[in-house]
This record gives C-alpha cells, structure tokens and sequence, in this order.
C-alpha cells in the first residue's frame, strides 16, 4: 500500500515538474482563440471586457551594464638578471573592476590597434591585443582578446619564433565568463 502511495506521489512531482507551456506556434493559435472569446465575452457581459482588455504586463530584461576592456603591464622585479619580463592583465572595468593576470611576457608589450592586428593576422574579431618580442632572441608572443560563445571573453595566444619555418596559429588560453547582461566595449588606447 505505501508503494502505491509512493508512486502516486512521484508521478505527481513528475507532471508538476513538465514544462506545460506550449510551443509558440500553438501559442499563436490558442491567442487567436482566446481574442475570439474575448470579442464574444464583450458582447454579453460588459463587466469582463474590462478584466480581459488590460494587457499582461511583459518581463523587462535587465539593462545591459557596460563593461570596458584595457591592458596593464607591470615589470617583474625579480628579474635581475636576462631579460626583463612583464606581467600583463587584462582590466575589465564594469559594474565591478576585474584584473585576469595573463602572465609574464618578454620585454615591454606592445599594445595594438586595428591596424596592427590586421598587419599580423590577428583574429578578425579581435577586440584588444598585444605583442611581446624579445629582439635578442627574435621570439615572443601575441595575446588576443576575442568574444566567445555566450557571454564569454576568450583569450588566445600565439608563439612568435623568427627561426620557425611557418607562423604558429592562434591557441585558446582560456574563457571568462561576464554576466549575461555585459556589453563589451574597447577603452581607448592612450598615446604616450
């Protein structure tokens, strides 16, 4: 008997549970029916006309919140000794300031703008970057901040080798994840 009673109880979460909503095409369908009650509910009873006439008031999503996306480099203070490195962030300054450390890098990166990223074959959808190159031993590497699936940013790296027979491709490093809300803006590069 407490089987039965335990199966009753389950199948009723299960039914709660279901999405009981109907797909937008019946949606459409089951709107125009209800117009067609409605116009016949004016006709008999004024008093219904006026509960069924206001319009259900529709979710408003969230204001999207901008966030901007620049660089900060940092010298390594413990290299004495061979040549000098950086750290490099990447600031996303929104609702909250984050700093993703993306690493150490070679000499002083350089920054780049659309221009550049074209020149060295940047992702197309890049929406900031940078080079890090060691003259001396004609090595470094190029870092990309692109868009992702959702509301991701991606980070991509690239070896730079001046030795090596073909130019290396773009790798994905990582993902950071924005709240869904986020619009993505590039803060402007400052001239120094």
């Amino acid at each position: 008997m407490k089987s039965y009673y335990l199966g009753m109880v389950a199948a009723a979460l299960l039914v709660a549970g279901c999405n009981q909503s109907a797909p937008s095409t019946e949606q459409a369908n089951a709107a125009a029916g209800t117009t067609e009650q409605a116009a016949a509910a004016d006709s008999t009873n004024p008093a219904a006309a006026t509960e069924g006439s206001k319009p259900a008031a529709a979710p408003t999503a969230p204001a999207p919140v901008a966030a901007q996306l620049s660089f900060r480099f940092e010298p390594v203070k413990d290299a004495d000794s061979g040549p000098k490195k950086t750290t490099a962030y990447l600031v996303i300054k929104g609702s909250e300031t984050k700093e993703i450390d993306l690493g150490r890098f070679a000499g002083k990166p350089d920054v780049i703008d659309e221009a550049k990223a074209k020149r060295a074959e940047y992702p197309s959808n890049t929406l900031v970057g940078f080079r890090s190159y060691d003259p001396n031993t004609g090595t470094g590497e190029d870092v990309s901040v692109t868009p992702g699936d959702g509301a991701r940013l991606r980070i991509q790296q690239r070896r730079i080798d001046e030795q090596a027979d073909k130019p290396f491709t773009f790798q994905i490093a990582r993902e950071i994840p924005l709240p869904d809300n986020t619009v993505v803006q590039v803060a402007p590069l400052v001239k120094k």
